[in-house]
């Protein structure tokens, strides 16, 4: 008897195949890696009633809230900006019925909100583009995949997070090979008051605008720490 790799080697065709299977399993567990730099919309959602993800198409179950909002991530210049059009994220046990903006150059972290800017965390950095893969290692935690519109959605657990805090979940593209860098599907996590669930859209991977990254009037030196309790403090070290 002759092994498929003795066969494959009287064969080229079978010997391509082999090699794109091998090659197949090899990066089968890498998590995605992110593109260098995006601009995305998302609609950011707080279940209090939900069970943990994944969710079909990214939607928790009813009753919900949600808040509107928009980034901009660029690894070279180490910046990441979120806002929040409606809500803030729920984050603050004092609560969130309030626009806020996270704006996070020179390695630190303004927190906007209430016409006020305060220091969130320094030092800061938004998370690499290999963040996912950096943490996850093979094999690794694929939770599950389940169906997005009319593809899927592969969900990604980083275990490290511990509760109350985490852990953290990220959905991606299920079609789009691991080779390829792409923006996540949906971020989701344990809030104050329930899952949050953050579901991007309209996703450019394009520079962002240098104009963006000008820190606001409101967050010139000398700028106060933000008076934020235990709890957000907690939180707060898991997505620093």
């Amino acid at each position: 008897k002759t092994s498929i790799i003795q066969r494959a080697m009287c064969c080229p065709a079978l010997v391509a195949l082999l090699a794109f299977a091998l090659v197949g399993c090899a990066a089968q567990g890498l998590a995605p890696v992110l593109p260098e730099y995006f601009i995305a919309n998302f609609t950011e959602y707080t279940a209090p009633l939900t069970r943990d993800p994944p969710y079909v198409d990214g939607l928790p179950g009813a009753p919900f809230y949600a808040t509107r909002g928009a980034t901009y991530y660029d690894w070279r210049r180490m910046a990441m900006i979120e806002e929040r059009y409606d809500y803030c994220v729920n984050i603050f046990p004092e609560g969130n019925d309030y626009p806020c903006t996270f704006f996070n150059v020179h390695n630190v972290s303004y927190l906007l909100r209430n016409n006020t800017c305060c220091v969130f965390g320094d030092p800061w950095l938004p998370p690499p583009p290999t963040f996912l893969r950096d943490r996850i290692q093979p094999p690794s935690p694929l939770r599950r995949t389940v169906p997005w519109g009319a593809g899927l959605a592969s969900w990604w657990e980083l275990p490290q997070i511990e509760p109350p805090t985490g852990p953290f979940y990220y959905a991606f593209n299920a079609s789009i090979d691991v080779s390829v860098p792409q923006v996540y599907l949906a971020f989701s996590f344990p809030g104050v008051q329930g899952w949050v669930q953050q579901n991007f859209f309209n996703v450019r991977v394009e520079p962002v605008p240098p104009s963006v990254w000008d820190l606001p009037a409101l967050c010139k030196p000398p700028v106060a720490q933000c008076n934020i309790t235990p709890g957000v403090a907690a939180r707060r070290s898991a997505f620093l």
